[in-house]
């Protein structure tokens, strides 16, 4: 199942640059290798002959355009674009190569782990993928094909699924197929209310991601332009934003084939949008077009939460747009020490440390996040000694994993009590305080 890609769909790009924040964008760095051939036919020609091609975990600065390669480890390893993910909470970005799932190191670029994707049920793809903030879990599609033999016909499936990224093993969390396919659009997750969304090209899908079932489907209606791109959550605004092109085509007659008319694409316009998930209509912000021409596909798009950003990639510059204006406030080439491509853009601010509103209803191990009582804890995320300030006197503390389980229990009885939690392995949790009256209060936190 390779479906690796050595290419960016890209058409033109801007080049206006402004003043920008310096969050730093991760991504994968890739660089080409070819070799110069002559052509059989006429030795006085040479041509270039693709012969490898390496890649590595970098860092891009939005104000100067810095590509900066963490760590020296450079991997020959193709991409895929299916998706990326960064989990802010261990430090690592995770892509498909080939048919691995790859983990690299974000403070080192190593590789530390690299494990064959399989899924038990049957074969299949794993497609669309993001990290959910919320609970600390990858989802995406997996996609399969299968044979019906009344039929002859051949039917795609598509499942809401989640992976292991230690092992490599999907876990299908829908029971049924909720679509034959997907479009190439990207993929949004809502952590708030614990719902993936992905398009169908015509519909934006969501689905809930405690058990896959389908929680909305909506026509996308698009008052200007036809597709609606590289979408992602923004967690500043609760809003999913996405790159609204439409293409500009001309008509040609072939003269040797006159009753076959030829469209030719003459231009593109892109634009910031957002999409209402419960209606499907598309809002334009951006009052103009934003740049001339297209984008990488498979770069996806970042947004910045502390100044209101939306980044995607030309291919040849980082592009930043305001979310609420939508004018364009940074047009930035990259440059590159040692690469050629910055592909599968990942940011680490948009999201951290966000909390589920919803609380599943099948696993009642999982506390509400909907507190008796005000609940404050600090700092977070935390390394040893958790404060507590509760509106109550404490009576017990207990540490909840995100799949239900009772991980400890603490009873540091008074007002403002403080916890050693040194022992926890690192990752997310869930707090619930209870105080004499027997209020429960929860609060999300992270380990160290």
């Amino acid at each position: 199942m390779n479906r690796s890609i050595l290419f960016c769909i890209v058409l033109f790009a801007s080049t206006a640059m402004f003043a920008q924040t310096n969050n730093p964008i991760f991504g994968i760095v890739r660089q080409n290798y070819f070799s110069q051939v002559v052509n059989p036919v006429d030795s006085t020609v040479l041509f270039e002959q693709f012969d490898s091609a390496t890649i590595r975990l970098g860092t891009m600065d939005p104000i100067s355009g810095d590509v900066t390669n963490i760590g020296s480890n450079a991997y020959p390893e193709f991409i895929n674009l299916t998706g990326a993910a960064l989990n802010p909470y261990d430090n690592t970005f995770i892509f498909i190569g080939a048919s691995n799932l790859n983990t690299l190191d974000l403070n080192t670029g190593e590789m530390i782990n690299s494990v064959p994707l399989y899924n038990p049920i049957e074969e299949s793809y794993f497609d669309n993928f993001r990290f959910n903030n919320s609970d600390s879990t990858m989802y995406g599609l997996a996609r399969r094909n299968s044979f019906d033999p009344n039929t002859m016909l051949t039917n795609g499936e598509v499942y809401l699924a989640k992976t292991n990224t230690n092992t490599g093993e999907i876990t299908e969390i829908s029971t049924t197929s909720v679509a034959q396919g997907f479009a190439l659009a990207g993929s949004a997750i809502d952590p708030y209310q614990m719902v993936y969304y992905f398009s169908l090209g015509s519909s934006l899908l969501g689905l809930d991601i405690y058990d896959g079932s389908v929680y909305s489907d909506v026509p996308i209606v698009n008052p200007e332009g036809i597709y609606f791109d590289n979408f992602t959550y923004s967690c500043a605004d609760t809003t999913i934003y996405g790159l609204v092109r439409k293409n500009f085509f001309s008509t040609i007659f072939d003269p040797g084939f006159p009753d076959f008319p030829i469209q030719v694409l003459d231009s593109s316009t892109v634009r910031l949008g957002k999409i209402d998930p419960n209606t499907g209509i598309v809002t334009i912000i951006s009052p103009s077009t934003v740049t001339q021409g297209g984008y990488s596909l498979n770069s996806g798009a970042a947004i910045d939460p502390e100044t209101l950003t939306f980044y995607y990639n030309t291919g040849t510059n980082l592009v930043g747009v305001s979310l609420v204006t939508g004018e364009m406030t940074s047009s930035t080439p990259f440059v590159f020490e040692d690469g050629q491509y910055f592909d599968l853009m990942r940011n680490f601010q948009n999201c951290y440390t966000a909390s589920a509103n919803r609380s599943n209803p099948l696993i009642s191990g999982v506390p509400s996040l909907t507190d008796d009582k005000p609940l404050s804890i600090y700092p977070n995320p935390v390394a040893d000694i958790l404060n507590i300030q509760c509106a109550g006197s404490v009576r017990r503390v207990e540490i909840i994993s995100p799949d239900g389980k009772l991980v400890a229990v603490f009873k540091p009885a008074g007002l403002n009590p403080a916890i050693d939690i040194s022992t926890l392995a690192a990752g997310l949790y869930y707090i619930k305080v209870i105080t004499n009256d027997e209020s429960a209060s929860v609060a999300k936190m992270v380990k160290e």
